[in-house]
């Protein structure tokens, strides 16, 4: 397991979710293809090394690799194209050498060129065990077409390296942990729920629609007269007090009975579809077909077993236990946020620019998208837009420092992840969905997935020592106290 915990804990960089947001900048020539790391060791004399960090893990290294090693190399290149080339009035293999370095001696030159810089930036890697983000940029390759027979190679080299951090104290934490208790008041009331979803809607023969009911509507919508696309509908069902139409359609169906029609006038919102529509209003004339009001099953032996459970004793137990295992979860999630804040507080950090603004950039046109999605305007994302880029910035410098924190502390402690942590981590994916774990195991290993599971593993065990030792102080709150500690949390 040694590579494995190595890819573990040289890992750096945030996993690459939903943003996927590359880390890796494209290199300015072409990288080492597979199997040819012995390049690095393999210089007739080594290149030199002008290595100036500029901070923040950026380093700008002068690289000047001596002729010799490109008259090596373009000498075994010539060897192999003398066995192969085909020249016209010459056999495979016959044709004279100084025939084939005219005619292949730029194309050589070229390659010979690459293969050098490419062995020399994993050289300066092994030799001074960097972690580069990705391949450099290299700076004066292009100018190397025209330098003199016999002048060395030189070219510059500018990349990031992974973010570094100097661990703080992460032993002897003090976290406030919230806790909740679940009393009877709060079974019956997830027993509420539960009854609630196996609800019916039953017709109201005479009464009017409050909120909760459903009402079964007819409505036609024109502007200056016209109808309009997604402005009609018939048998629809709608729900009051879900807001999912127009707030004047909510006030216009409140109280009305079956076979009343309607009218309301709207103004339609700026994320309609129709461009053209946006801020109009809009008249619509409703007809109410029917009201339903919702009826839930008594709570007894029967609807238990409906939803599952043997009886309605063995139904309250063990909603109980999911609640408390639930609310439970939720209260570690809490302290482990708060305890590993409080480690990197005490930590100090080198974080690279270019990885942070990757991140970032990645994390603001998500929060756009959502914006964008509850019907935000472009007028109000835009006039937030310095507020949302600072909140991307921040929220992609804490995802790194978390990451590099965890796996920093699973480097000292020497974790490792196994193949039974694997199995075992299949077994749970697997119980929790539902899924054959077989399946499972299958999706797990395709690609980079097993790679980034066990660093998630690897991680969560890291953060596991963080709470084994943390000094952690329990505290009862209510359950609506303890959610928006949760969402904070989250947030």
């Amino acid at each position: 397991m040694a590579d494995e915990k190595k890819n573990q804990t040289d890992d750096a960089q945030p996993e690459q979710n939903d943003p996927a947001v590359s880390t890796e900048e494209e290199p300015s020539s072409p990288p080492a293809e597979a199997g040819e790391e012995e390049d690095a060791d393999s210089f007739v004399e080594d290149p030199a090394f002008e290595i100036d960090y500029k901070g923040d893990c950026a380093y700008e290294v002068k690289v000047t690799i001596p002729f010799a090693n490109e008259t090596q190399k373009s000498a075994e290149m010539f060897d192999e194209l003398k066995k192969e080339a085909e020249l016209p009035g010459f056999r495979p293999g016959r044709a004279p050498r100084k025939l084939i370095e005219r005619k292949f001696g730029k194309a050589v030159k070229g390659e010979v060129e690459a293969k050098l810089v490419s062995a020399a930036f994993e050289k300066l890697v092994k030799d001074e065990d960097l972690r580069p983000l990705g391949m450099p940029d290299i700076d004066g390759l292009e100018e190397q077409k025209d330098r003199p027979e016999g002048e060395p190679l030189a070219v510059t080299f500018k990349f990031e390296v992974a973010p570094r951090v100097e661990l703080g104290d992460y032993k002897g934490i003090k976290v406030e942990r919230p806790v909740v208790e679940v009393d009877d008041d709060e079974v019956s009331e997830a027993l509420d729920r539960m009854r609630s979803r196996y609800a019916v809607f039953e017709t109201v023969e005479e009464g009017k629609a409050a909120e909760g009911d459903q009402v079964i509507i007819d409505f036609l919508g024109t502007v200056d007269g016209d109808e309009f696309a997604g402005g009609s509908a018939s048998g629809y069902p709608y729900i009051l007090g879900t807001h999912r139409f127009f707030p004047e359609f909510e006030e216009a169906l409140l109280g009305c009975s079956s076979g009343e029609e309607l009218t309301c006038a709207v103004t339609l919102p700026e994320n309609t579809p129709n461009a053209e529509l946006r801020g109009k209003k809009a008249d619509f004339t409703i007809k109410v077909n029917e009201v339903k009001r919702r009826k839930m099953p008594e709570l007894d032996d029967t609807f238990a077993k409906q939803a599952g459970y043997e009886s309605l004793d063995a139904m309250k137990t063990s909603v109980a236990e999911q609640m408390r295992e639930g609310l439970s979860e939720r209260s570690n999630q809490i302290a482990e946020t708060r305890a590993l804040k409080a480690v990197i507080e005490t930590s100090s950090y080198e974080m690279p620019t270019g990885l942070i603004n990757n991140l970032a950039e990645g994390i603001y046109r998500d929060q756009v998208s959502r914006l964008r999605q509850s019907g935000s305007s472009a007028a109000d994302i835009e006039a937030r837009e310095d507020a949302l880029r600072k909140e991307a910035r921040d929220a992609a410098e804490m995802d790194i420092k978390r990451m590099v924190t965890l796996n920093k502390i699973g480097e000292v402690e020497a974790i490792e992840i196994t193949d039974d942590d694997f199995e075992q981590e299949v077994a749970t994916i697997a119980q929790r969905s539902g899924m054959q774990s077989d399946a499972v195991a299958q999706y797990l290993e395709e690609g980079d997935r097993r790679s980034q599971t066990e660093g998630r593993l690897y991680r969560a065990k890291a953060m596991a020592v963080v709470m084994e030792n943390a000094q952690i102080k329990d505290t009862e709150v209510k359950q609506e106290e303890l959610e928006a500690q949760a969402d904070a949390n989250d947030a």
